[in-house]
């Protein structure tokens, strides 16, 4: 076997691998001495059938089964002695066989490219506590309350803050209005609210009968909306101001709480649950900015495509080529520090075991309150084992770190 090995990047490697043809020859004719004793052929007993015969009826059945596992045991040889551990499954192509026999293929293996690995232990890195913690406790406190409002039916008009119950009729352009929407009850002055809307609404009694000419915004973020003109009539039903509760001991039974203690220690133990984690993704971006910055090598094309539709599903962005550019450079940021966390767990015999994996997807199941069967997926998924193995690396590297 003859091999020849490129480098077009330092993150691929291609080779071309010849076979001698005699490998093929004598594994055909393995195959048939193998297959002769159980084959069937009328106007032959079994196992009786003559070698030559077989080779004319099934030859290029088996030659190409035959060769078939010839290329793959050849690959795995060549690999080994390459020393070439693939970073993602390898691609073959340019598959020939040629009359004489001979075997010929490439291959293209992307690999973890060779760098030097910076000291990643004892780094220096600086806590940064979240701020606002008061505001945000009244914030959560004043959404209990939004939880628990009723709502009052008044006869004056309707201003800023006041609820609008409604049948609403929509034209679309020239278009005859569709059937009117029942009792929509709309916040007057709300910032989702078209603008010409809530002017429309302001000052309106029940019985009243508002109208509201609109031209949509072409940069409005409801694409399906986005530079329309459209009708509006309201059949005002009644206005309704909105009642907040008071913060006391009957909202917090409301809300199925013992006391009014124990609401606002489960709002306080929240928000420093939120800080802790704040504070430690600080620290572990701190981490990622630094390896990231410290290493200059280009990651494997597969891992930033990998990257790229991770950040679109996170996003929930669409799937195009504009996006896709755009998100280019955070998705090679993302798989470089996934190199070098595979680099680091490698230096310290840093692994994932199936119980940690399991404990895991249970715990998934338990938190989205989804059933076993949803999660157990992600049981056999790279992806998902390679995300617990790079939050152990970032565990391990903080343990070892400075922080002020």
């Amino acid at each position: 076997m003859e091999t020849r090995v490129t480098s077009p990047e330092a993150w691929l490697r291609e080779i071309e691998v010849e076979i001698e043809p005699e490998r093929l020859k004598d594994k055909v004719g393995a195959m048939l001495d193998d297959y002769k004793d159980r084959a069937e052929v009328p106007g032959f007993r079994k196992g009786r059938v003559p070698k030559r015969i077989l080779e004319k009826r099934m030859g290029s059945a088996i030659e190409s089964a035959a060769a078939e596992e010839i290329v793959e045991q050849s690959s795995r040889e060549v690999l080994e002695q390459q020393d070439i551990r693939p970073a993602a499954r390898p691609q073959l192509t340019d598959l020939q066989i040629a009359p004489d026999k001979t075997i010929r293929f490439r291959l293209r293996l992307e690999v973890i490219p060779e760098f030097e690995l910076k000291s990643y232990e004892g780094l220096a890195l600086k806590k940064e506590e979240p701020t606002g913690f008061d505001q945000e406790f009244d914030r959560r406190l004043r959404q209990l309350q939004e939880r628990c409002a009723t709502f009052r039916p008044v006869s004056r008009p309707a201003d800023k803050g006041d609820f609008v119950v409604a049948d609403v009729t929509v034209a679309e352009g020239e278009a005859e209005p569709g059937p009117p929407r029942k009792n929509q009850m709309i916040e007057l002055g709300a910032e989702l609210n078209l603008p010409e809307i809530n002017e429309a609404l302001t000052g309106a009694r029940p019985g009243d009968q508002k109208t509201a000419e609109v031209a949509i915004p072409a940069d409005h973020p409801d694409k399906n909306l986005a530079g329309q003109k459209r009708g509006y009539r309201f059949e005002v039903r009644e206005v309704k101001e909105k009642l907040l509760p008071e913060v006391d001991e009957e909202l917090a039974a409301d809300l199925g709480y013992e006391n009014l203690d124990e609401l606002r220690k489960d709002i306080n133990d929240q928000l420093l649950s939120e800080r802790e984690r704040l504070t430690e993704n600080g620290l572990k971006n701190q981490v990622f900015d630094y390896l990231v910055n410290e290493h200059d090598f280009a990651p494997p094309e597969s891992w930033v495509k990998f990257n790229i539709e991770r950040l679109r599903r996170e996003y929930e962005l669409p799937d195009d080529e504009d996006t896709n550019d755009k998100l280019s450079a955070a998705a090679t940021r993302r798989a470089k520090f996934d190199v070098i966390a595979a680099r680091i767990a490698q230096d310290q015999n840093i692994e994932v075991t199936e119980d940690e994996i399991r404990t895991q997807v249970e715990e998934l199941a338990r938190t989205t309150q989804k059933p076993a069967e949803d999660v157990a997926p992600l049981l056999d998924n790279p992806a998902y084992r390679s995300r617990l193995l790079r939050d152990k690396v970032l565990k391990y590297i903080l343990s070892k770190a400075e922080v002020q």
